[in-house]
C-alpha cells in the first residue's frame, strides 16, 4: 500500500510538471512568460484624414501623421505578445510629455488618457527589458516618430495631401529608403468612393530603437502596392 502510494505521488509531481511546461509554453507565445519574448518593434503612424473618411472622429482632425502606437512585434506567423502585465495601471501624464502626446499621440476618437493608458497596458508592457516605465515608453515612441520626419519623407516623394491626386507606392518606397535608409514598409489603406485611400505606415524598429528593414512578415492590413494611392487632405 505504501508503494502504491509513494507511485501516485511520483505520478501526480510528474503531471504537474508537464502541465507547468505546457501552461508556461502557451503563456509565452500569447505574450505572458517574460516581456523579453519579441523580436522587434513596430511603430506604427496614421493619418488622420485617411482614417476619419471612413470613420467619426474628434473635430479638428489632426494635420500631422500622428502616432497609432508601438508593438514589440515576431519575426514570425505568431500573434505579437500582448498584455504582459496581469494588473497595470497607468498615473496621469503631466507637463511638457503630456502636451507633446496630446499634439502627437492623440485619440481620434475619444479621451486621450483612455488611448493612451490601452496602448502601454496592452503593448509598452511587454518591452520593459529595454522600456522600463511607462514614460520611457512613450518618450521612446515620440522620438522615434520625429525621426521618421514623415514631412521630408513626402516631400522626397513630391507627394503633399491632395483629394483628387494620386500617387505611387514606388515613390513613396524610394523615398523611405532615401530619408530613413530602411525596406519593407508596411502600408495600411481601406477603400472609400473606390479609392485607395493611405491611413497609416508601420515601420519596423530594432530594440537599439533604430529603423530597421522590416522582416517579410505581413505586419497588418496591407495595400495594393500595384494601384495608386491616395493621401487624403483634411478638407476631404
Amino acid at each position: 500500500m505504501a508503494l502504491s502510494r509513494l507511485w501516485q505521488y511520483v505520478i501526480a509531481i510528474l503531471v504537474f510538471n508537464i502541465l507547468s511546461v505546457i501552461v508556461w509554453s502557451l503563456f509565452s507565445k500569447s505574450g505572458f512568460g517574460g516581456n523579453e519574448n519579441y523580436d522587434y518593434l513596430l511603430l506604427a503612424i496614421q493619418w488622420a484624414p485617411g482614417i476619419c473618411s471612413q470613420k467619426q472622429c474628434y473635430d479638428p482632425l489632426p494635420t500631422r501623421w500622428t502616432l497609432h502606437g508601438l508593438w514589440p512585434t515576431f519575426d514570425d506567423k505568431r500573434s505579437s505578445p500582448e498584455d504582459c502585465e496581469s494588473s497595470c495601471t497607468l498615473d496621469p501624464l503631466s507637463g511638457h510629455l503630456e502636451s507633446e502626446m496630446k499634439k502627437k499621440w492623440p485619440n481620434l476618437y475619444g479621451e486621450d488618457a483612455s488611448f493612451w493608458k490601452n496602448e502601454y497596458c496592452k503593448h509598452g508592457t511587454c518591452c520593459t527589458d529595454i522600456l522600463s516605465k511607462p514614460t520611457d515608453y512613450f518618450k521612446a515612441a515620440l522620438k522615434l516618430l520625429d525621426i521618421a520626419s514623415m514631412n521630408n519623407v513626402l516631400s522626397a516623394a513630391g507627394i503633399s495631401p491632395n483629394s483628387g491626386k494620386s500617387h505611387s507606392f514606388l515613390s513613396m518606397d524610394n523615398a523611405v529608403s532615401e530619408i530613413l535608409k530602411v525596406k519593407n514598409v508596411k502600408y495600411v489603406c481601406a477603400e472609400v468612393n473606390g479609392k485607395q485611400v493611405l491611413t497609416e505606415m508601420r515601420l519596423c524598429v530594432h530594440k537599439s530603437l533604430s529603423f530597421m528593414v522590416c522582416p517579410s512578415k505581413d505586419t497588418g492590413r496591407t495595400c495594393d502596392k500595384s494601384k495608386h494611392f491616395y493621401l487624403l487632405s483634411d478638407d476631404s
